[in-house]
């Protein structure tokens, strides 16, 4: 069936993913820009986000690692919960990142692709179309070319002590998780909206990076994202190739603070304040 158009409808704008394709920069330059968009558009991202959609956000990673019909109805409940308590003023839309909401990263909690995102994605259409009946409900899916793609998940999961695969190693056995292509395709015939795709690569060259395609896709007025200021670029990879090494301290049987301390001693040059980041949800 195909999507319904509504003119002049609210939209909902909603960017689920993927992983390392920009989505720091961009939650980022939303929380940035929030005040001035408020007049067109309500923000949402977890960090600083209401409980009810962290509690949505984690019951999307359950799902993705558990598919069935337990984590499918906790879902489903996570987010009737979530969409209930979402006030929008008259005429108000929604800008909502996270990608949660295509489930855990590849690599990470036993999860191999993207396979899980289109059905979050629809159970999430789902629940902002009960809710809000008149709006009109569109996807943005950021991605990123296959090799950049999968050297900067592996780095990020070489940050914590689970992973213990080198880069070839990781590239050959999650190789097919890089490739988007049909899980875009499904996760449109799942959603029945409008999905904008936005390669990092192209995004890279917008003025305001890659939440610009956010802002084309929830129809923003041009004189309005002219006067929204730039902000530098979020969580990108330190200088040389730590991941080897950080892997190798992996392998290693050792205290976990030894190797945290190890690791932050790596990244002190490359970063500073060190600031290693959680273990992956």
């Amino acid at each position: 069936m195909a999507a319904v158009t509504r003119c002049n409808a609210p939209r909902l704008v909603i960017h689920a993913g993927f992983h390392k394709t920009g989505t720091t920069s961009i939650q980022a330059a939303l929380q940035a820009h929030a005040s001035q968009l408020s007049a067109h558009m309500a923000v949402q991202v977890l960090a600083g986000g209401p409980s009810a959609l962290r509690d949505a956000a984690q019951a999307a990673r359950q799902y993705s690692a558990r598919p069935g019909g337990v984590t499918l109805r906790r879902l489903r409940l996570m987010l009737r919960l979530w969409a209930e308590g979402l006030a929008l003023d008259p005429g108000q839309g929604l800008l909502l990142s996270s990608e949660d909401f295509a489930g855990h990263m590849p690599g990470n909690r036993g999860v191999q692709s993207y396979a899980a995102a289109p059905a979050i994605a629809a159970t999430l259409a789902e629940a902002l179309r009960q809710r809000f009946p008149a709006a009109e409900v569109r996807f943005v899916c950021t991605t990123r070319a296959p090799a950049p793609w999968l050297r900067s998940v592996h780095w990020q999961l070489a940050k914590h002590h689970h992973m213990t695969l080198d880069a070839a190693e990781f590239a050959r056995l999650y190789a097919p998780a890089a490739r988007m292509a049909p899980v875009l395709t499904a996760l449109r015939q799942a959603t029945d909206a409008p999905l904008h795709i936005a390669p990092l690569e192209a995004q890279a060259r917008c003025r305001l990076g890659p939440v610009a395609a956010l802002y084309d896709a929830a129809g923003l007025p041009p004189q309005l994202c002219a006067a929204l200021p730039v902000l530098a670029a979020a969580n990108t990879a330190p200088p040389g190739d730590l991941a080897q090494a950080f892997v190798a301290l992996n392998r290693q049987d050792m205290p976990p603070e030894a190797r945290q301390a190890a690791k932050a001693a790596l990244l002190h040059p490359a970063r500073n304040p060190v600031c290693l980041p959680p273990a992956p949800r």
